[in-house]
């Protein structure tokens, strides 16, 4: 092993280590080295984007954590962005923006399309619990907003909203479905509880809202959290509700 790799290897595992303090990562990439040559090693570091770094629930870096990795590999955070689409000076120099992030968006290949992306997923057992979407080996062909568009002119609301709640994120209707499946072999609707806070992106949309103090009714009532000033004026106006 030249010193050179040797080199190449300690700069990822010193920064898997700052953006994963677990030790998870860093060995992940060990055992992935540890099988490859020197020229295996080479030609595997020589593509676009070879390293990745592998969340999984609740375990994801913080800012504060790729700020530190970045450091290390003296990786700029912001970037200055040409622009030549926009405008040239004389001299044929694009202009450029001010200082911003810049984050690389990875084309799907078609052969993954047409194998994997149109068809519905059978497992269940990764999922985003922020998101509630189907992460690794479960996911999967998912609907878009065009597929509900097309339920919607045809008419089929009850198959959307089986597609949108018991079949997506909502997990309480969805131990419903699946107990009441194995036990009469069938399920309706109808035998669903729907409850209006049973959906995971719901609730971490509305755990945004609340961080930025702004309450919404998307999974719970706007009366339970009435100011002083809106409860006496809803008294004062003798109404149900101030919105």
């Amino acid at each position: 092993m030249t010193k050179e790799r040797l080199a190449a290897e300690e700069l990822v595992y010193k920064t898997m280590d700052i953006l994963d303090p677990s030790g998870a990562n860093t060995d992940y990439w060990k055992d992935e080295f540890s099988n490859m040559s020197d020229a295996q090693f080479v030609k595997y570091i020589s593509q676009n984007f070879p390293f990745y770094y592998q969340t999984g629930a609740f375990a994801e870096p913080s800012m504060d954590q790729i700020t530190k990795a970045l450091k290390h590999i003296k990786a700029p955070l912001l970037e200055r962005v040409y622009l030549p689409y926009k405008y040239k000076d004389a001299k044929g120099r694009p202009m450029k923006t001010k200082e911003c992030l810049v984050l690389y968006i990875h084309m799907k290949r078609m052969k993954q399309l047409l194998t994997k992306k149109n068809g519905m997923s059978i497992d269940i057992s990764q999922r985003d619990m922020r998101t509630g979407l189907l992460t690794g080996t479960s996911k999967n062909g998912k609907e878009s907003d065009h597929e509900f568009e097309s339920l919607a002119i045809s008419g089929l609301t009850a198959t959307a909203k089986e597609l949108s709640r018991a079949r997506a994120d909502a997990m309480g209707d969805k131990d419903v479905m699946n107990n009441t499946i194995k036990l009469n072999g069938y399920v309706s609707l109808k035998d669903l509880p729907e409850e209006k806070n049973d959906s995971v992106s719901k609730k971490t949309l509305y755990a945004y809202f609340m961080g930025a103090q702004l309450i919404t009714s998307l999974v719970g009532d706007m009366d339970a959290y009435m100011t002083p000033y809106t409860m006496s004026t809803k008294k004062r106006k003798g109404v149900n509700r101030v919105d």
